[in-house]
C-alpha cells in the first residue's frame, strides 16, 4: 500500500504540474506582446510618414500655384507682390521641415521594420517549439492518467486485503504525516525521522505481523528486507 500511495502521490503531483503547463507559455505570451507593441508602432509611424508625404507633396502645389501667380504679372501692387513672395517663402521652410520630419520617420519605419521580422521571426520559432512542447506534455498527461487510474484500482484491491484497523491506522497517519505513513527502517535507524530503534521494537518488527510505530515520528515501520 506503502509503495502504491507514494506512486499514486508522484503521480498526482505530475499531471497537476503537466496541466498547469499546457495552459499556456509566459515567455510565449511576452513575445506575443512585444511582436504586437512593435507591429503598431510600425504602422503609426509608417502611417505618420505617409501623412507627412501627403501634405508635403500638397505644399508643393500649393507654392507652385503662388509661384505661378507671382510669374505672371496679374498682381501689380508691390504689398501684395511682396506678401505673396513671403508666404511662398514661409511654405517653402515649411515644406522642408515637412520633408526632414519624413525622412526621419522613414529610417525609423525602415529599423522598425527590420526588428518586426526578426522578432516576428523568433516568435514563429517559440510558437512551434511550444506547440511540440504541448504536444509532449498532452501525450504525457495522458499515460499518467492511465498510470493513475491502474494505481486507484490497485489500491483499492490492497486496501480490501487489510484489516479496517490497519488500514484506518495508515489513513490516518498519511492525513498527520503529509502523505507517509510508512518508514523503512535502514540499519536499525527510522528512514523517515533518522532515530535509532531500540532492540525490542526491532525484533517485534521482524518476527511479529503486528504493525509497530516509530516511537519517535509514530510511522509505520517496515523492515528494509
Amino acid at each position: 500500500m506503502h509503495e502504491i500511495d507514494s506512486l499514486y502521490d508522484k503521480i498526482r503531483r505530475r499531471i497537476l504540474l503537466l496541466n498547469r503547463a499546457v495552459e499556456g507559455s509566459t515567455e510565449l505570451e511576452a513575445l506575443r506582446e512585444e511582436v504586437d507593441a512593435i507591429g503598431e508602432e510600425l504602422q503609426g509611424t509608417r502611417s505618420e510618414q505617409q501623412d507627412l508625404e501627403l501634405e508635403s507633396r500638397s505644399l508643393t502645389e500649393k507654392i507652385r500655384e503662388s509661384e505661378t501667380s507671382l510669374m505672371s504679372g496679374e498682381l501689380q501692387n508691390p504689398r501684395e507682390l511682396e506678401a505673396l513672395q513671403s508666404s511662398i517663402d514661409a511654405m517653402k521652410e515649411h515644406r522642408t521641415d515637412l520633408e526632414n520630419r519624413s525622412v526621419e520617420r522613414l529610417v525609423m519605419v525602415d529599423s522598425l521594420q527590420a526588428t518586426f521580422e526578426k522578432k516576428q521571426a523568433n516568435l514563429v520559432d517559440n510558437e512551434q517549439q511550444w506547440t511540440d512542447r504541448k504536444t509532449a506534455f498532452e501525450t504525457e498527461i495522458d499515460k499518467r492518467k492511465r498510470e493513475y487510474i491502474y494505481l486507484k484500482k490497485a489500491r483499492a484491491q490492497v486496501a480490501d486485503v487489510l484489516s479496517e484497523e490497519n488500514l484506518e491506522m495508515y489513513e490516518h497517519l498519511r492525513r498527520r504525516k503529509n502523505g507517509v505513513a510508512v518508514a523503512l527502517l535502514e540499519d536499525e535507524i527510522c528512514g523517515a525521522c533518522h532515530t535509532q530503534v531500540a532492540v525490542g521494537i526491532l525484533n517485534k518488527i521482524r518476527y511479529s505481523d503486528d504493525l509497530l510505530s516509530c516511537p519517535s515520528c509514530g510511522r509505520i515501520l517496515l523492515n528494509e528486507g
